[in-house]
This record gives structure tokens, sequence and C-alpha cells, in this order.
């Protein structure tokens, strides 16, 4: 994990929260759709980033943010971050 990585997972994750609607959330989910983007970090380096949602306990759904370094391939492992909203529009995680 680079600062980098974990700077942009970050700022994607707190950017999703403040616009996640939870039907949304959940259409995503049940579709299994996942949105990507490339970014460039602060280091200079190209990352891949993947946004996806998983159901979660008690109806909650699982906001998910993995950032990859395109350079360093894919044996390198993601960094991510997460959170879970649930059904009332909160966030526990």
């Amino acid at each position: 994990m680079t600062p980098a990585a974990a700077e942009i997972a970050e700022e994607y994750l707190a950017s999703w929260r403040r616009v996640a609607v939870y039907s949304e959330l959940a259409l995503m989910a049940e579709n299994d759709d996942k949105d990507w983007d490339n970014v460039i970090g602060r280091d200079g380096e190209e990352y891949k980033v993947l946004l996806y949602v998983l159901p979660d306990t008690g109806g909650g759904l699982r906001m998910i943010v993995a950032v990859n370094n395109r350079r360093r391939g894919p044996s390198t492992p993601s960094t991510t971050r997460e959170s879970v909203m649930q059904p009332d529009g909160t966030f526990t995680k």
C-alpha cells in the first residue's frame, strides 16, 4: 500500500458517501455493477479505482473502494476502504 493509493481511496470513499443514495446502492449491488476510474496520484503514478457494493448484515450495503497501482501489476494487493450504509441512510463504518 502506498500513501498515494490510500489517499485516493479515502477521497473516493468520502465523495461517494456524500452523494450515495440507499436505493441506488441497492440497485448497484443487485445488478453487480462496478464503476472504474483511472487517476494519477500525487506521486505521479497511474492508479485504477474500482467502486462496488455488496450486501451487508441487517440490510446494510457495504460500499467498497479498491485502488491498484497500474505499473505494479496484479500481484500487488489493492488498497481498500469501505463504509456500510444502513437502510435509513446512516453509516455504521
